[in-house]
């Protein structure tokens, strides 16, 4: 409880019950349903007594009191705070905060939406392909880029912003960015900012298709994007991926039935699987697009970390009508913490997401999209790319070799030599689920393939990320992946 803010308590001074006893009782209820918690302190009696318009015997009658009971202590010269060891504590209402609080920070069963693999602590090890290592983020550069923002263009960011789409000097940042990057022609008014995948989702839903209406993606496929479109209502359909990508065969066969309005899939390596998209299927699937109807969205979520030379690029660098459109953020290459992403398509399409964005977020967050902009202004971002890109080419070489040490002929894993994750095909006679839940009791926690299958089926797979561990990290991970491995085998 802060002492800046004034304590909200209510006295019946028309009731019989003494003042000081509404009082204790109030501060009571409160201590039980976790409204005040346990080492916070309370105001001082003759502060407490002049907000409540009472006498400060009042307040000292009623805080006495509440001593004896053992609900508050006393400290000399520092105040009165609520007790650390509180009566019948084990009987208290939990409130439903606390109650809460709990069940974010637990893992979430694999077959509930939005799963989630619980808190991290400093004993575990998170092989997440959505979690780089956040002790090499550029936090000194963020920090200056920051500060300058706010010092020498507080008048202009510190208010709502007018353009919907997002911090022009930016978005032509990022332009240039996707062309050198990823081949993409884009101009800054076929851009608009966004706040990372699930605020992207949230506008593609709410423009691309309506509730009811059909959605394609492929499978394995990323599950997130899954979980989004089926909260917006849409009727989903899964597309499967084989060593050339997306099987435009299948997918034809489902438009001879079913009108789609949009097809998702992952930029060129395809996430998790890491299959490129053949020529001969793209060319053919935007000409579906073309005859059907159907938009495309592409998703690039290993923006930043492709082939430096010979890249696959994405399907919307090939697209000259304007039927893909593209999404990415900076999260990986900055820090997942900073939202920063962004969706490309045309102009008029950009405009309707952009409307949409006024409903859902405005007034925007022109600080941050200034201090990004700082930082693409001095070259820092280039810079770190570099830095990241490196270290990340490194710990996918020393991952595969930890890999292949500690767990043999049990996987095979081939080094795709770009992005951020490795797929695992597991022996067919190891149980996944048992295996991934003795790794999860020992720290080690990872993604299993049954999460990127459309329907949650077991599928031998495994899906492990590896930027966010050093060499010793990942040996001790992969060390305890064998122990987890043995047992699950018992």
């Amino acid at each position: 409880m802060n002492k800046d803010w004034d304590l909200a308590i209510t006295l019946d001074r028309g009731d019989t019950e003494p003042l000081y006893i509404q009082l204790v009782k109030a501060v009571e209820e409160g201590i039980r349903k976790g409204r005040f918690k346990p080492g916070e302190p309370l105001p001082g009696t003759r502060a407490l007594a002049d907000h409540l318009g009472v006498n400060r015997n009042t307040t000292q009658a009623a805080y006495q009191e509440l001593q004896a009971e053992g609900w508050v202590e006393v400290l000399p010269d520092n105040g009165t705070f609520i007790a650390r060891k509180l009566p019948l504590f084990q009987e208290l209402e939990q409130s439903i905060a606390t109650g809460d609080s709990g069940s974010w920070t637990s893992p979430t069963p694999l077959d509930q939406p939005f799963y989630q693999p619980g808190i991290r602590d400093r004993e575990s090890f998170h092989l997440l392909p959505d979690l780089p290592d956040v002790r090499v983020a550029p936090t000194a550069m963020i920090h200056r880029a920051y500060g300058r923002v706010l010092k020498n263009h507080s008048q202009d960011f510190l208010q709502p912003a007018w353009d919907p789409r997002g911090l022009l000097d930016l978005r032509i940042s990022l332009c240039k960015m996707l062309r050198d990057l990823r081949g993409l022609a884009v101009e800054p008014g076929n851009l608009v900012l966004t706040r990372g995948l699930m605020s992207t989702l949230n506008l593609v839903s709410r423009v691309l298709f309506a509730p009811g209406e059909a959605v394609a993606m492929e499978t394995p496929g990323h599950f997130r994007i899954a979980e989004a479109f089926r909260a917006a209502g849409a009727r989903l359909f899964p597309i499967p991926v084989d060593t050339q990508g997306l099987d435009v065969d299948a997918l034809e066969t489902l438009l001879a039935t079913e009108p789609l309005r949009l097809v998702y899939l992952t930029a060129r390596p395809q996430y998790p699987t890491h299959a490129v998209l053949s020529p001969e299927r793209g060319k053919r699937l935007l000409e579906l697009s073309h005859r059907f109807g159907f938009r495309i969205l592409e998703g690039d979520p290993t923006f930043g970390f492709q082939k430096e030379k010979n890249p696959s690029l994405p399907l919307a660098a090939e697209d000259p009508e304007g039927r893909v459109i593209y999404f990415s953020a900076l999260e990986q290459i900055l820090a997942p913490g900073l939202q920063v992403g962004f969706l490309v398509g045309p102009g008029w399409l950009i405009k309707s997401l952009a409307q949409q964005r006024q409903l859902v977020d405005w007034p925007g967050n022109q600080v941050q999209e200034a201090t990004i902009e700082e930082l693409f202004r001095d070259g820092e971002i280039s810079r770190h790319l570099r830095r990241v890109r490196k270290l990340a080419e490194e710990r996918r070489e020393t991952m595969v070799d930890r890999l292949l040490l500690h767990l043999g002929p049990a996987i095979e894993v081939k080094n795709p030599r770009e992005g951020l994750s490795l797929w695992l095909r597991v022996r067919e006679d190891i149980a996944v689920d048992t295996w991934t839940q003795r790794c999860a009791a020992k720290g080690v926690v990872f993604y299993p393939g049954c999460l990127y299958d459309f329907d949650r089926k077991n599928i031998p797979y495994v899906c492990l990320g590896f930027t966010s561990l050093d060499l010793d990290e990942q040996n001790e991970a992969c060390v305890r992946m064998a122990e987890a491995l043995e047992e699950a085998r018992r």
